[in-house]
């Protein structure tokens, strides 16, 4: 939860400062399908580890002793060919780097959950809840 509420002050203060003044923190359907984080008209994928997620979860920090926040621009999936987003993954036979990362990850013992759509709201994988059946944080909002 603590986690959470800074991931929240963070994120909403750079949209707050969103050179572009889009403020996509202030949105009315962050937690809706559709919504994602961006920041001077680029589209980013966050992804926060910390010490609170256990070694087997896929934002376990390994041993950092503070959390840290990884922003993405989402053109640089096609620029290192990481390919579309797909709910289907080949385990047996991994060809396309997306199955490869996916594979690595679970042979780690840090499997993440795989959608079987691949529209969902994106704010539910910004901070991850610790176990994966567990339901989404609801990190967005200031209560």
């Amino acid at each position: 939860e603590l986690f959470g509420r800074g991931v929240h002050r963070l994120l909403k203060c750079l949209s707050d400062h969103d050179p572009a003044g889009r403020n996509c923190m202030n949105r009315s359907y962050i937690d809706k399908r559709g919504w994602y984080f961006e920041f001077d008209k680029e589209s980013i994928f966050v992804t926060t580890f910390a010490p609170c997620y256990p070694s087997s979860h896929s934002r376990y920090a390994f041993g950092a002793q503070g959390c840290f926040v990884l922003f993405q621009p989402d053109f640089s999936f096609a620029a290192h060919d990481i390919g579309p987003d797909t709910p289907d993954t080949n385990w047996k036979a991994p060809s396309t780097v997306r199955d490869k990362i996916r594979v690595a990850y679970k042979n780690a013992g840090r499997p993440y959950i795989i959608r079987d759509t691949v529209y969902y709201p994106p704010v539910h994988d910004i901070v991850k809840p610790l176990g994966l059946d567990d339901p989404p944080i609801r990190w967005w909002t200031d209560k």
